[in-house]
């Protein structure tokens, strides 16, 4: 039986460790102090037009601080500003030789980490499941983390150790792959946030101007850009902002969930990592001379 340790008893948190044990992992998870006690958590897979799927994720241990054992796989479930913590060095030492899973895709994730663990060591798996502290409105029957995973979508995973991870989601019932280009993670993140940051910027308003959607469009396309120098990739075909703005017209009829609630709940609370992000680009992009300004400004638009 692997061990794991999950770092985060976040929604992602859970539903990563949900999907493990259910791979026969042995699902560890390191809390905040104060949290010790927390015992698990009902979770409910959402499901277009029928009731969601009552699951729940029962921990095999909970602690506070990192402990030297023989951990297989050490899966790093928090925010990226978190990532910049020290704590990652006292991590380093307890998890030995550990894959060491980040689903982070900000532009300095990876090198951030490759400070404290050893390159070949780290595995990032790009998330395509939605999760959230539920309910929002009255999606679930009582409180828990609701997720979706959009139909045939995939998780992304790039590593060394790759396929033992992929495996590991496998096992648990999820679509996964191996992704052997670099910056797919990183790519995704610059092809959707900067739409986050203009949503926040406009007060999490559906649907969004049509002014609004163009200049979030070309922050993308700066943003793109600014990945796509960083990996050597060639830079995707731009979606048009009339395009976007007609998946947000059409998305909240679709979806299992009320997506402004969602949109506004999840991403206020990570706020500090959308602006880490549009900091990274634009300081990457002016270092490399490639055009930022639509980028400094949505960054400026931004509340303090």
């Amino acid at each position: 039986m692997s061990k794991v340790l999950i770092v985060g008893a976040g929604a992602l948190g859970q539903v990563f460790g949900l999907w493990l044990a259910a791979a026969g992992a042995r699902v560890s998870y390191l809390v905040r102090p104060g949290r010790e006690s927390w015992e698990g958590a009902s979770l409910y897979r959402l499901r277009r037009g029928r009731a969601p799927v009552s699951e729940r994720i029962v921990p095999y241990e909970v602690i506070s601080e990192p402990r030297r054992e023989q951990w297989d796989m050490v899966w790093l479930c928090v925010d990226s500003p978190a990532l910049r913590g020290e704590w990652t060095r006292a991590l380093r030492a307890a998890a030995g030789a550990a894959t060491v899973v980040t689903i982070g895709q900000d532009p300095g994730d990876l090198s951030t980490l490759a400070r404290v663990w050893p390159q070949e060591q780290i595995v990032q798996v790009t998330p395509t499941l939605l999760a959230y502290q539920a309910p929002l409105e009255r999606e679930v029957p009582a409180p828990g983390v609701a997720y979706w995973v959009p139909p045939g979508s995939a998780a992304g995973v790039t590593g060394a150790r790759a396929p033992q991870v992929v495996a590991a989601l496998q096992g648990g019932g999820v679509r996964a792959k191996r992704v052997t280009r670099a910056g797919a993670g990183e790519l995704a993140a610059a092809r959707m946030i900067p739409y986050i940051a203009e949503l926040e910027a406009s007060g999490w308003r559906l649907p969004a101007s049509s002014t609004r959607l163009r200049g979030a469009t070309a922050s993308v396309r700066e943003a793109v850009a600014v990945v796509c120098a960083q990996h050597g990739l060639r830079a995707p075909v731009s979606v048009p902002s009339w395009a976007v703005g007609l998946a947000l017209r059409v998305l909240p009829w679709l979806l299992p969930f009320n997506l402004r609630s969602y949109l506004e709940t999840h991403f206020t609370k990570v706020s500090a990592q959308t602006r880490l992000m549009l900091d990274g680009w634009i300081a990457e992009g002016a270092a490399r001379t490639l055009p930022v300004g639509h980028l400094s400004a949505l960054r400026d638009s931004l509340p303090a």
